[in-house]
């Protein structure tokens, strides 16, 4: 019986051992394969925060604040995704917005109908949001909410909501749907964002209400009517139409047309509160998805504003130190890893290699053009970076240092097995891009006497830093896309970092390959 009891303590210890095992890649770093995390803003737009919605009133709830909105409150949260590193998912209600009226000719988008009259909004405040969100592409998305969040099918009466009737639990007539759609291509344009003037209809959208017709084997549902128009990511609360059977669980998410549709939780905040970070711990968010509305970010009175600045600052950063999360550059690479982490295979061979099988991501996934980035990070010891990394034998797309990680963002995989090899050093060996933008570098390669060769997404005014690279000349630089322009040149002989300032014309970003090729080599 002793000689038992031995056997058995022995299994135990070597079971411990093996699960506190950490592969030995030369540094003893171990790779997390961490899920993605973002905030959406709900309810930008609205040029008047009053709640005219309230008992009896058959108005729109809009932000539930005595305040009117400029600005100034845009370039808060500007100053935020700056800071943090990250463009931030913006969701706009159109409404009061539009400066021609043209909504008394889609009357169920509006309290008044076809009595529409929004000139008391209308003056230099509406152009002057609208020039610095298309300037600030590259932090704030200009997303899609609604026209005016609620459905008005008659006078004086109100139906919640827009999208969807989650009264009576039935979808709107499509035609009616189409009319929404319509009308906010019409208060776009009036901006100058339209197709005619080079700008696409937004990727992101987010039914008001979590009022989302949910209808993947049908013709009709919300997603084909979004897809068609080019939407690609939606979040919404799958408890507010359960009639509807849609995903269900932690991170509960699926494709409905074309369109990627996960859940979303609002992390116990109020939406009209003022200055409110989530109350849900990190480790207790059971979507990735977090939702805020515009008060949440905000301060009651100008002079606090930096104040709840830096609480947000501090929560991204918080978010970046967390082992098993990490702040999402923008909505396709959130959504892209959200993806990875329900289908891919990811785990350590030691000695600094992981091994992905993404033979399981669905086809349509593929079809929809819905992925691109995975990312991984490694834990760093201070004065520690990643000396080199691949993937099969290959750069990796781009590297990234923050709070104490190095991050790899590889390429969009295919449907197949991949070696990542990374080596931890004092030093960055390996000629890359280091991402310390909110741009999406597809495809990245180097070679001495061929040059280089970048693809790459870019939204709005960025600055792609390409180390380990000799210098190059203007003359030696170009893109292939006349809408992702290069607009300067530098270069530091100390870092051998080239910084190239690029600018996309697309609101909803510009994707094109950047090309590296100095004189006098025999280049391709």
């Amino acid at each position: 019986m002793n000689g038992r009891i031995k056997y058995m303590a022995l299994v135990v210890c070597l079971a411990l051992l093996a699960l506190s095992f950490k592969p030995d890649n030369g540094s003893d770093h171990d790779f997390i394969f961490p899920e993605p995390f973002a905030f959406s803003i709900h309810d930008l737009g609205w040029m008047d925060g009053n709640n005219d919605g309230y008992g009896d009133l058959t108005g729109p709830y809009r932000a539930g604040v005595d305040r009117r909105f400029d600005v100034k409150d845009y370039k808060a949260i500007v100053e935020i995704a700056e800071k943090a590193g990250v463009r931030i998912r913006g969701l706009f209600i159109l409404a009061e917005l539009d400066r021609l009226n043209v909504l008394k000719n889609y009357p169920t988008t509006t309290w008044e109908r076809n009595q529409w009259d929004n000139r008391e909004n209308i003056g230099p405040e509406q152009i002057e949001i609208m020039e610095f969100v298309k300037n600030h592409s590259a932090h704030l998305e200009f997303g899609l909410h609604g026209v005016a969040h609620e459905y008005w099918p008659e006078d004086g009466k109100r139906k919640r909501a827009e999208w969807y009737n989650t009264e009576d639990k039935e979808p709107w007539p499509q035609e009616k749907m189409m009319n929404h759609i319509r009308a906010i291509k019409k208060i776009m344009s009036q901006y100058g964002l339209s197709k005619e003037e080079g700008h696409s209809f937004p990727e992101s959208f987010d039914p008001t209400a979590s009022g989302y017709y949910w209808n993947p084997e049908g013709e009709y549902s919300t997603g084909s009517l979004m897809d068609q128009q080019g939407v690609k990511y939606v979040s919404t609360a799958f408890g507010a139409i359960s009639e509807l059977d849609p995903p269900k669980g932690a991170n509960a998410g699926g494709v409905d047309n074309g369109v990627l549709v996960i859940c979303k939780i609002g992390g116990g905040v109020a939406w009209y509160r003022y200055s409110t970070l989530p109350h849900t711990p990190l480790k207790e968010q059971t979507c990735n998805m977090l939702r805020l509305h515009f008060p949440n970010w905000l301060a009651q009175d100008d002079f606090l504003q930096e104040s709840v600045n830096q609480d947000f600052i501090k929560y991204y950063r918080k978010v970046q130190r967390s082992p098993n999360r990490y702040a999402a550059k923008n909505t396709e690479q959130f959504y892209s890893q959200w993806l990875y982490q329900k289908y891919a295979e990811v785990q350590s061979s030691g000695e600094g290699q992981i091994i992905i099988d993404n033979r399981n991501m669905p086809d349509e996934i593929y079809q929809h053009e819905l992925l691109g980035n995975m990312v991984v990070k490694i834990d760093l010891k201070e004065g520690e970076h990643i000396q080199n990394a691949s993937i099969n034998n290959k750069s990796i797309a781009s590297y990234f240092e923050d709070q104490g990680y190095g991050f790899l963002y590889l390429p969009p995989l295919e449907k197949k097995k991949y070696r990542v090899s990374y080596q931890v050093g004092s030093e960055i060996h390996m000629p890359h891009v280091y991402n310390d933008g909110t741009y999406n570098v597809y495809h990245f390669s180097h070679d001495p006497d061929k040059g280089t060769r970048i693809k790459v997404r870019v939204y709005g005014d960025q600055k792609l830093k390409i180390r380990n690279v000799p210098n190059y000349q203007s003359g030696e630089v170009a893109s292939s896309n006349k809408n992702l322009k290069i607009n300067q040149i530098s270069y530091s002989e100390e870092k051998r970092e080239l910084t190239l300032s690029l600018r996309a014309h697309d609101i909803q970003g510009e994707t094109g390959i950047i090309k590296l090729e100095q004189s006098g080599r025999n280049n391709p």
